[in-house]
């Protein structure tokens, strides 16, 4: 089942592909994780990470508040799962634009009802966006795309034990709930993708 918000992320991610140079912000490894099933989308793609810390290899080290490159050095910029974890996401922002080329783009992800999930050492677990404050941090982007990622139940599902080992059950079903009761019309959700253009 594809869900709606992963269609959009899709979407996006192909448009991303597009570009000559992606900047993969606080991505640790090149397509770690979940990202690795795309890797072939990026094929001839100069795709680089930027991590601030070792632990992960990232192509490059760096502080997303400081990225070290260029004003319009890249096409892309991805950035995943990563504004929570900083102590200025609006600087990152502004910071991703400053290195993006004219028309560039940007695909983000980041939380909004999800548990507390900082990792000792490496990074802290700082904020929680709504849609509004997000097209704010976005404001100076020509184009800015907000999709939710599901509605109330997907949200708690990610409070529920073992939700991890459950997630090929319990995901299915918080869909489908979402969907019944059109609970994304309303303001609950896990979090947002974002997809801005320079």
């Amino acid at each position: 089942m594809k869900y709606d918000h992963l269609i959009f992320f899709e979407e996006k991610l192909k448009e991303l592909a597009k570009c000559k140079i992606v900047l993969d912000a606080g991505g640790g490894r090149p397509f770690q994780k979940y990202m690795a099933k795309y890797r072939e989308w990026f094929k001839g793609v100069d795709f680089k990470t930027l991590d601030v810390s070792n632990h992960y290899k990232p192509d490059i080290l760096g502080d997303i508040h400081n990225i070290p490159l260029n004003e319009g050095a890249v096409d892309g910029v991805l950035c995943l799962s990563v504004l929570e974890h900083l102590h200025n996401p609006a600087k990152a922002v502004d910071e991703m634009f400053r290195i993006l080329k004219p028309e560039g783009k940007v695909l983000a992800y980041t939380h909004f009802i999800y548990p507390y999930h900082a990792r000792n050492g490496i990074y802290e677990d700082y904020y929680r966006f709504t849609e509004t404050a997000l097209r704010d941090l976005f404001k100076d982007f020509s184009k800015v795309e907000i999709k939710k990622q599901g509605g109330y139940f997907r949200a708690m599902m990610f409070f529920m034990p073992f939700q991890a080992k459950l997630k090929r059950f319990i995901e299915p079903a918080a869909y489908f709930l979402d969907k019944i009761f059109k609970t994304e019309s309303r303001s609950t959700t896990a979090g947002f993708y974002i997809y801005c253009i320079k």
